[in-house]
């Protein structure tokens, strides 16, 4: 039996095509380590810089505007970021489409909470490249390439008699030359999974293990797909067209399909409407009795009502910033409605994605790496909760119009969020079962062959 391997590793070493597939996985993986590293690099890179700017501006505006406190914080940024996990580099997620950092001030938030930096579209349109792509995009294709002929190969070359006339157990030969291309693969992402944890600096814990059980299912599953075609006992043309097709419906036609009828089922026309109802909510106030922006405002912040209100004053920083939490109480109906709308989306991809292998790999690295869109809406809600401590911790100041020096505001730092990962084993057994309905469905045409049709 060892020795019946060895001679299938050696013939199928001496096939250009093999050291090609396997150069090409490596030099994928490598670049996509060093890309993927390199784009979280940057992020990190801009969150350190933040972190230095805002005390910076914080200093410049004191100095600029320490004699009125209201307009102090009317200019004052505080900033959040969204600090990525060491995964992210493995796998970068929505972090290329989703803002990272946050810096709004002390006014209605809604309309600053997605202000961010401003990308070339045709490098959004394009993505990053990153070692889960490479996984999941490449490593099928290879897979493909070395399988597609296993048993064709000998069919057409004329060697299939031979071997049929000499043992009685062709099933068995095919299994080992079947499991020399499997070997090969794997001993292929083993290397590139060790060069990860060095390059990458990930650590050894349970988040490798959930990458590493995922992938290896996801392997296995285009393993037993290309084996189930295969064992079809058709051309090694029909092999490859068959395959290459499954390829283009899995990892492009359906999930493209699918993002398509999210768009068209959960719209977010909410989203602009959002936007409207909080600026209608504090513009429209400015000419309106002053009670119907304070009424409100001291029936959210009722703590406040100890705070002497200015109500004869023509304008004050009181009212100023009471007419701005109207803005956001307005639009907090619509806030929802959007963030339920977006949920609903995650969910129903999370349901499709149960017979869509590629879309449940993707999104079983993401959610490890905490680069989904969960970790983005729980990123924002943090941010909403950072706001919201901010302005109560220094309203007081304002509203009794102390000196700036009383609230040691120079002393806030850059706040950093970590997601929270998700290894959601369910998508195992996803996997699992496909994989096991088409080994199931080979193993049945193996039996049927002594091969000869």
């Amino acid at each position: 039996m060892k020795n019946t391997y060895n001679l299938e590793f050696k013939l199928f070493f001496r096939s250009t095509s093999a050291w090609i597939g396997i150069l090409v996985l490596l030099v994928t993986g490598f670049a996509g380590l060093y890309f993927g590293k390199t784009f979280i690099d940057k992020q990190n890179r801009a969150i350190e810089k933040a972190a230095v700017l805002q005390q910076k501006n914080t200093q410049n505006n004191v100095k600029h505007f320490g004699n009125d406190i209201g307009l102090f914080f009317f200019h004052n940024k505080f900033s959040m970021a969204n600090v990525p996990q060491p995964w992210a580099a493995f796998a970068n997620g929505q972090r290329d489409v989703n803002p990272y950092l946050i810096s709004a001030t002390m006014l209605a938030l809604e309309g600053q909470l997605y202000d961010t930096e401003i990308s070339n579209p045709v490098s959004l349109l394009f993505g990053n490249m990153d070692l889960s792509f490479v996984f999941i995009y490449l490593f099928p294709l290879v897979i493909i390439a070395l399988v597609y002929n296993l048993i064709a190969e000998e069919r057409e070359s004329g060697i299939w008699p031979l071997l049929k006339s000499q043992t009685n157990q062709l099933s068995k030969l095919i299994w080992k030359k079947f499991m020399v291309r499997m070997v090969t693969i794997y001993l292929t992402s083993i290397v590139l999974f060790l060069a990860a944890l060095i390059f990458l600096h990930l650590p050894i814990d349970q988040n490798l293990f959930a990458v590493t059980a995922i992938t290896w299912l996801y392997l296995a599953f285009w393993f037993a797909v290309s084996f189930f075609v295969v064992s079809l006992s058709k051309s090694s043309s029909y092999n490859a067209s068959v395959l290459v097709a499954m390829w283009v419906l899995l990892c492009v036609v359906l999930p493209a399909s699918l993002n398509l009828a999210l768009t068209q089922r959960y719209s977010v026309p909410e989203a602009l409407q959002n936007v409207i109802n909080q600026r209608e909510g504090y513009h429209e106030k400015w000419d309106m009795p002053k009670e119907v922006t304070m009424k409100p405002f001291f029936e959210h912040y009722p703590q406040l009502k100890q705070y002497p209100f200015p109500a004869d004053e023509t304008f004050s920083w009181f009212w100023y910033y009471g007419m701005q939490q109207m803005g956001d109480d307005q639009a907090f109906e619509s806030r929802k409605s959007v963030a339920q709308k977006l949920k609903l989306r995650q969910h129903f991809t999370s349901i499709a994605a149960l017979f869509l292998p590629t879309v449940q790999t993707q999104l079983g690295i993401d959610e490890v790496a905490g680069t989904d869109l969960n970790a983005h809406l729980a990123f924002q809600e943090a941010y909403r909760s950072f706001h919201e401590k901010t302005r109560l911790q220094f309203y007081p100041a304002i509203f009794l119009e102390h000196g700036i020096e009383t609230t040691k505001v120079s002393s806030t730092k850059l706040e950093a969020f970590t997601p929270d990962t998700i290894k959601d084993w369910t998508r195992l057994a996803s996997l699992s079962l496909l994989t096991i309905l088409f080994l199931t469905l080979t193993l049945r045409n193996l039996r049927e062959i002594q091969i000869v049709k």
